[in-house]
């Protein structure tokens, strides 16, 4: 959501048109899909459910920020791909043609002294395009 705060910036710069990419992490899949329980396997039934789930979440919590977005004129394409997320970002990036991938640093590391995530190392160095990190904010006592 940090990373929102600069489109109208990039819109100044020319900005028209917004790919909003939230990958479906495969890891949170098959933990939902085994009842929390994903060191003992999963129940493959269950699987596209929690996927269906997840989609249906992520579009939900997602649909302020593209009517936002669309009101200052902006196109905007949402996409909710399951998989290891850094590899669907820099994916996402090459199928939609984008000219700059915009991505947060920390989203779900607390670990003090990293400057970068996972998701942020992996784009950074495997996307075509350039990258634009966001730091998130430091919280007092992290």
């Amino acid at each position: 959501m940090k990373v929102l705060e600069y489109i109208p910036a990039l819109q100044e710069a020319g900005t028209r048109e917004v790919v909003l990419v939230h990958v479906i992490d495969s890891k949170d899949i098959t933990l939902i899909a085994s009842g929390g329980q994903g060191f003992l396997g999963t129940v493959p039934d269950q699987e596209p459910e929690a996927q269906r789930q997840l989609r249906e979440e992520i579009q939900h919590r997602i649909i302020d920020t593209r009517r936002a977005l669309e009101r200052q004129g902006i196109k905007v394409t949402v996409r909710t791909p399951v998989g290891s997320p850094g590899k669907e970002i820099v994916t996402a990036a090459d199928t939609e043609g984008t000219s700059l991938i915009v991505i947060g640093s920390h989203g779900r590391s607390n670990i003090r002294d990293r400057l970068l995530g996972t998701v942020s190392e992996y784009v950074i160095k495997n996307a075509r395009q350039p990258v634009l990190v966001i730091k998130r904010d430091r919280v007092v006592g992290s």
